[in-house]
């Protein structure tokens, strides 16, 4: 008898292990893997919002669509800027939450699966992209807490569990390529993570991410970066403060792009000389990197756009007026001055779903012809990468400003995977 109860407790806990799965049974799949749902970020912005509804109509008949909405009249107005994308609404899973999301990616949810068919999400601390100034209203308004809990509201209101950490981290500052291997930028995560040892930061993004080994860029293109004044010269700029998905992405198991500035763009302002030397660095450091079974990877260079266009900075005379407003620290400027505000234009922020691929389109009429042969340019080289998925061109520069770009305004729920 008593073996029988020992038998008994022992095939109990066996399943109960197998039905749930620990920890360590789960992990993050890469992006070009299927896909069950999308969700997109949407913004209360007429141009903006343009661009949200260009990648719901790329998208929503091959995969599941899910848009945060705080107000019925956001969901309205979306849905009549979907009649002339001509993107039957219907479809579209809306939820409701304190909080709309237009850049879905950083905050969450992230997903993770194992062998099992079983789905977690993971959550990581979050600070607002670790600015210390510029989203003070975030945390007036417990605004940043809102959307730093995101995960554990999504996990409610799916019935999943979620593995929680103190270290902060968001979806655009980190790339998994789905076998073991996590990339991630140095800078960007003790910049996030005051007083952490990069040993202690690591240990956690493997954890949560259920990753092995780490790749660590060393730094960020400046020119998604944020300062407490010009970033240099004359120059601002105003990014996601670090996001590795201005310039490095894994495209396959073995396969990396990395952003290129040209040798005779590289000089043409002082904000890509600097872009020029941090990529080249990064380049070196992917060279020496291998795979978790110590293969190299295969590094494709792809254009950077050419931050001297004037389409891709505004341009700003310092006066009374701008000084009031208070959004830039002009303090060492006199008035006159002129100063060029970058956005984070990049074609590194693009999205991979189930059956295609969304990339910038940066050219338009006006524009130097160099800028629309780096549209061609990198269409050619995404289809080569993914020729059995249909590369879409979105022109992304309404939410450049600030960081944004299509990659920050998605996030992939994976598929399950089905026990055979």
């Amino acid at each position: 008898m008593k073996q029988h109860i020992v038998l008994f407790l022992f095939l109990s806990l066996f399943f109960a292990c197998s039905n749930t799965g620990s920890d360590s049974d789960f992990y993050m799949p890469a992006e070009f893997e299927p896909q069950e749902a999308v969700y997109v970020g949407w913004f209360n912005n007429p141009r903006k919002d343009s661009v949200a509804a260009e990648i719901v109509s790329a998208i929503y008949n091959s995969v599941q669509v899910k848009i945060f909405y705080s107000k019925e009249s956001m969901k309205h107005n979306a849905n009549i800027l979907f009649s002339r994308y001509g993107v039957d609404s219907n479809k579209i899973n809306w939820i409701r939450d304190s909080l709309r999301y237009d850049f879905p990616r950083d905050p969450g949810p992230i997903f993770l699966i194992n062998n099992s068919g079983k789905m977690k999400l993971a959550d990581f601390n979050w600070n607002t992209y670790g600015y210390e100034y510029v989203y003070k209203d975030f945390r007036l308004n417990n605004f940043d807490s809102l959307y730093g809990e995101i995960e554990k509201r999504e996990a409610t209101r799916l019935g999943m569990e979620v593995i929680s950490s103190e270290i902060v981290n968001e979806g655009g500052a980190f790339e998994v390529n789905g076998n073991g291997v996590m990339m991630a930028i140095e800078e960007t995560a003790l910049q996030r993570n005051p007083g952490k040892a990069l040993e202690e930061i690591e240990k956690e993004y493997l954890r949560l991410t259920g990753s092995k080994k780490m790749i660590w860029l060393k730094r960020a293109v400046i020119h998604d970066r944020a300062f407490d004044g010009p970033t240099i010269d004359n120059w601002f700029t105003g990014g996601a403060n670090g996001h590795i998905d201005e310039m490095a992405r894994f495209v396959s198991p073995n396969t990396i792009l990395l952003a290129q500035i040209s040798d005779e763009e590289r000089s043409s302002n002082p904000i890509s000389k600097i872009d020029y030397e941090i990529l080249e660095e990064n380049f070196k450091i992917l060279q020496q990197a291998t795979d978790i079974n110590g293969k190299p990877f295969q590094i494709i260079r792809v254009p950077a756009p050419n931050l001297n266009v004037p389409d891709y900075f505004t341009k700003i005379i310092v006066n009374d007026e701008w000084r009031e407003e208070g959004s830039l620290n002009l303090s060492s400027f006199d008035n006159g001055d002129t100063i060029r505000i970058t956005r984070a234009v990049s074609y590194m922020n693009f999205f991979i779903s189930n059956d295609v691929v969304l990339i910038a389109k940066y050219w338009k009429e006006g524009m130097p012809e160099t800028e629309k042969k780096k549209d061609e340019e990198v269409k050619k080289i995404l289809q080569q990468v993914f020729s059995e998925r249909k590369i879409i061109q979105i022109n992304p520069l309404a939410i450049n400003r600030g960081g944004g770009g299509i990659h920050c305004a998605t996030q992939q729920q994976p598929k399950r995977k089905s026990l055979e």
